[in-house]
Formats: C-alpha cells, sequence, structure tokens
C-alpha cells in the first residue's frame, strides 16, 4: 500500500511539471542581486532573496575571498527588518577566476566547499550562489579547462554536503544552457537564476522576451525551453531581467535604467514582437534596447503562466530612486505575499509616520548628488525605523489633500515652482505639516517671487557665498536643543558654498539658530572670499515645523558621522513635533 502511495505522488509530481505550475504558488521567489560597489540600501520588501555580489575563489584557491564585507553585514542586517528575506552570497561574475584550478582539484574543492560553510556562519547567510561565468570557457579571460563540466558538477555535490539541506545552493547559468550538465547537478542545487540579459548588442535587443525583427538569435522564451530541454524543472527555474539597457550609438554600452532618457535625435518605442521596449535613432535603427515596468509585468506573467519559480534582475542600484522596477517584480511575482509582508507587525517595522522626498533631477550636479545621497540615506534610515518613504521627482499630482498624508516632506535640492504646487505646500506647512530642507531648497533672490516663503524662512533672502565649496567649522549656538543636543561644541562638516543672508534670520524672533559658521573661519574662499558676518547654518522658525540646514553641495556629504547624526536628530525632532505626538515614543 505504501510503495501504491509513493507512486502516486510521483505520477503527481510528474504531472504538475509537465503542467509547469509549482506545487504552490506561495514559493515564488523574487532574486535581486545588489553588488559591493554600489551604496544603495535595497528595500527588504520588494524581494525574497538578496544575491550579494559578489565573492570571490580566494588567491590560494581554496577558500573565499568578500568583496565590502561590511556592506555585506549591513544588508544582513535587513532581515531584522524582514525576517522571511534571504541573503545569499554570489561568488565569481564576469571576470572572476581560480575555479577551474579549485574545481579540478579534490582537496581544494572540499576546502572551498568548507570555507563557504563557514563564511554561511561567520555571517549569518542563508546560503551559497555560484556565477562561475563559464565552465569550459576563459571567453572571461579566466582559466578553463575541458573538464570543468564535470568538476562544476563534482563541486555543486561538495557544497551540498558541507553546507547541508537547510542552507541555499543556487547558481547563475547563461541563457543558453551552455557549459553545465544540469541533470547531474539537480539533486544538489535549489533553483537555476538564468541570465536572461546580455544576449545581443545593439542594433539588437539584448533582452527580448520573444522573437522579433529586433531580438538576437536568443530571447529569454529560448532560454527558459533550453533550460527545461536540459533537464531542470520548472519549478526550479527562476527568469533573470535586466535594470539596465545595452546601447550602440547615442547611449553607452551599459546604461542604468535609471539614467534612460531620449533626446530630440532618439525616440521610445515598443517592439510588440518581442514584448520589450526600446530606443530608436531617427531612421529608425535600435540604439538601445532595455525593460521596463510594462516589459517587466509581461515577462512576469510569462513566469507564472509557465509555473516558473520566479524572477530575478541584475541589479537594484539601475533602478530609479522610488523603486519602479523592484516594485513591479514584486508586485506581480509575489502578489498578495508583497503586501502583507510588507504590512506585517515585525519589530522596527510598524509604519508609525509617513515621509515624502522631493528632488529635482535639473539641478546643477553637486546638488543633484546631494539629493541622490539623500535618497539613499533616508531610505537607509526607514528600514527597521518605522516609516514610510515615498520618493518624487515632481510635486505635479501632490495637491494639499495629499500631502496631508504625509508627516513630513524632505526637500534636498528645490523647492515648489508652479503656482499651484506652491499653494498646496503653503497650506500643508501652515496646518501644521512638517519640512526637513537642505542648502538649494532654501534659495531665493528678487527672481523667486514667493512672499511666503520669505516669512516661512525667517524673512532673510540670498545674500552672497563663499567659492569654491570648502569644508568649514561650526559652532552650537543652542546647547540644550535636541537637534544640537548631543552634538561637539565645535566640529567641521563636509564641504559647502555657504550661504548668507539677509537679513540674517537671526533677527527674525521667531527663528531660533541652532548652529553657525564660527569665526574661525575667516577669510573664507578663494575666488568669493567672506572675511565676516553673521552666517547662521542651521535654524528653526518656531511658527513651522521645520528645520533648515545650509549643507549638501556634492557627493561626499554622508561622510561625516557628525553630520549625518545631525541629519538623524533634524529629522526625528520635526517628526516628533506633529501635533498627535511624537511617533517614536
Amino acid at each position: 500500500m505504501k510503495r501504491i502511495f509513493l507512486s502516486l505522488l510521483v505520477i503527481l509530481s510528474v504531472a504538475l511539471a509537465l503542467k509547469g505550475e509549482p506545487a504552490n504558488p506561495r514559493d515564488r521567489v523574487v532574486v535581486a542581486y545588489v553588488t559591493s560597489w554600489s551604496s544603495v540600501i535595497p528595500d527588504p520588501f520588494v524581494m525574497t532573496h538578496v544575491n550579494y555580489a559578489f565573492g570571490h575563489v580566494s588567491d590560494s584557491f581554496d577558500g573565499v575571498r568578500i568583496d565590502n564585507p561590511e556592506r555585506l553585514k549591513m544588508l544582513v542586517d535587513l532581515k531584522k527588518v524582514n525576517p522571511e528575506l534571504k541573503v545569499v552570497l554570489s561568488i565569481g561574475g564576469w571576470g572572476s577566476g581560480r575555479f577551474s584550478e579549485m574545481a579540478a582539484d579534490k582537496k581544494l574543492r572540499r576546502s572551498f566547499a568548507a570555507d563557504c560553510r563557514r563564511t554561511v556562519e561567520q555571517f549569518g547567510l542563508d546560503g551559497i550562489d555560484i556565477d562561475w561565468e563559464y565552465p569550459t570557457s576563459s571567453a572571461a579571460n579566466i582559466s578553463s579547462s575541458e573538464n570543468d563540466t564535470k568538476n562544476f558538477t563534482r563541486l555543486m555535490k561538495d557544497l551540498r554536503t558541507e553546507l547541508g539541506p537547510d542552507m541555499l545552493l543556487t547558481l547563475a547559468s547563461a541563457a543558453s544552457a551552455d557549459y553545465i550538465d544540469f541533470r547531474s547537478i539537480d539533486p544538489y542545487v535549489d533553483f537555476v537564476n538564468i541570465m536572461a540579459y546580455d544576449m545581443a548588442t545593439a542594433p539588437r535587443h539584448h533582452s527580448s522576451l520573444y522573437e522579433s525583427a529586433f531580438s538576437g538569435r536568443m530571447t529569454s522564451d529560448k532560454a527558459v525551453i533550453a533550460h527545461l530541454d536540459a533537464g531542470i524543472p520548472p519549478s526550479k527555474l527562476v527568469l533573470g531581467m535586466p535594470f539596465y539597457g545595452r546601447g550602440g550609438s547615442y547611449f553607452s554600452s551599459f546604461c542604468d535604467y535609471k539614467d534612460i532618457k531620449t533626446d530630440a535625435q532618439t525616440v521610445e518605442k515598443w517592439d510588440d514582437a518581442g514584448k520589450v521596449p526600446y530606443i530608436s535613432d531617427l531612421n529608425g535603427n535600435l540604439v538601445l534596447g532595455y525593460d521596463n515596468p510594462r516589459s517587466l509585468k509581461i515577462k512576469c506573467d510569462y513566469v507564472k503562466e509557465k509555473g516558473l519559480l520566479g524572477a530575478m534582475y541584475w541589479d537594484y542600484d539601475g533602478d530609479t530612486s522610488d523603486g519602479v522596477l523592484a516594485k513591479t517584480v514584486a508586485k506581480a511575482i509575489l502578489g498578495d505575499r508583497y503586501a502583507q509582508t510588507r504590512n506585517a507587525d515585525y519589530a522596527g517595522n510598524r509604519v508609525r509616520f509617513k515621509a515624502l522626498l522631493y528632488y529635482s533631477e535639473y539641478v546643477e550636479d553637486a546638488h543633484r548628488q546631494f539629493a541622490e545621497q539623500t535618497v539613499d540615506f533616508f531610505r537607509k534610515l526607514s528600514h527597521g525605523n518605522g516609516f514610510s518613504l515615498d520618493v518624487t521627482t515632481t510635486l505635479s499630482g501632490y495637491p494639499y489633500e495629499r500631502l496631508a498624508g504625509y508627516d513630513i516632506i524632505i526637500m534636498p535640492d528645490v523647492m515648489p515652482g508652479a503656482e499651484e504646487e506652491r499653494a498646496a505646500f503653503e497650506k500643508y506647512m501652515e496646518n501644521g505639516g512638517g519640512w526637513l530642507g537642505f542648502h538649494a531648497a532654501a534659495y531665493n533672490d528678487r527672481n523667486t517671487n514667493w512672499p511666503w516663503l520669505l516669512k516661512f524662512l525667517g524673512g532673510g533672502t540670498f545674500l552672497c557665498n563663499n567659492w569654491p565649496p570648502q569644508p568649514v567649522l561650526l559652532e552650537k549656538d543652542a546647547q540644550d536643543h535636541p537637534v544640537t543636543r548631543n552634538l561637539p561644541d565645535e566640529f567641521v562638516v563636509p564641504a559647502s558654498e555657504w550661504y548668507q543672508w539677509t537679513p540674517s534670520p537671526r533677527e527674525n524672533e521667531s527663528v531660533q539658530v541652532l548652529l553657525s559658521l564660527s569665526a574661525k573661519n575667516y577669510p573664507l574662499g578663494l575666488k568669493d572670499v567672506v572675511y565676516s558676518g553673521d552666517w547662521p547654518v542651521v535654524w528653526t522658525n518656531t511658527d513651522y515645523r521645520m528645520i533648515y540646514l545650509n549643507m549638501g553641495h556634492g557627493d561626499e556629504e554622508y561622510s561625516d558621522a557628525v553630520q549625518n547624526l545631525l541629519f538623524v536628530n533634524a529629522f526625528r525632532w520635526v517628526v516628533s513635533q506633529d501635533h498627535d505626538g511624537d511617533p517614536f515614543d
């Protein structure tokens, strides 16, 4: 009877595999590659797995070397925010060598596998992802051997032995399904990430879902079929998707999605056969192939229709600041699980207030760089600190009724410009809204034509500034204010162009100055030199729930721990002054 029951289970499993449907759709995964060289802190709720790129085979061929281990520890800490998140070390990558030598030697191979286990235990990881590009090939300028495919299987067996049944063992695979004996490794691996990108170069699309006039030899659909034919069941296949484009003329060969823009010489188009967008020149030639939310949604639907395990993307940092691509994939693949996980009542994950960060991409480079770092800083701060962060580069579509849903608005580099946007922000602040502004967000002169802004900032208009940007010594004006209480009496902050105002905000009885330029800085500047005067740097207008910080010029602003503490203090103080009480309590 037991044998009959087992036979029925086998038949049922085969039937499900032929149908192409995982036994439980709630097991679907979203795998996000996060790189060691980026600084963005991912939203831990838009993926199920983080693959940290990269570790490498050590120079001695018998262990693991990790790029930027402190960043890996930071990503593992995201599991405190979302305990369901898995963090995996991806070992390899294009040009990462020493695999062939290690895998060919039994002693080295087993020592490497043991060190993988040690690394997993040391960092609190959930497993290992092998990204050997590619066994038997030296295309990446690494060593290879005709025995690599056989030795790859031996490596995966040794890794499974060391990692045990509970740790993840995955791999990245070429779209063609070449180089690896998948039937041999199937018993050892949890799933396979298909790198269904870089499958062509302009004027061909590098990540087309289906064959079209613009696709190359390989497509995502053909890649899936190749892996199924190679012996991997659909329930172990994860379809890779790019968060970048591949270009020719007009574009670089590699272009992050967040940086893709058309101009007068280029046009965005849709390939309805391939189900992907592309950019063409005025003659209709494809000059950039990429994916966008529309094509990613179609690919995610394909994943579900084919019964695949899930989706993977390279890489998280290529997305826009508001995570439009990552959220598209999470919603499409995870469905209700995405909403339920995000709203789960984990410790440190109770959404106690909402923040909106508004910045402009159309400002001078130094201000834009600071704004982009501000997005990263507050996105990182939001993970585990009980608030949600929305990011926008436009206030169009944010009337007062929508702004009123936020407890604080952060403006790194710009103030609203259109009349209706100004009116909505005025009403928001006059009705108790919170504001944290930096540097150019308060810039105003005779062309600003916004009398309310002068009142809000304390009455001062821009008078002059030093140049070029320089670090300065600040001194505390308010010893006991919560924003400055835990700061040194004097401290140096990173370089900026420092604004002087007329009249000084200090002359307004409603203004409390918290930090000022020390007189020890004078003369300040090399080209535009200032020799004296009152230079408030951080203040609050006590008629409003606001802090202004005249800081933020360039991409080094968040390198200073004391200044970062000041930013956090100011943010927390503005939020804590909410009429409904301090949400941090």
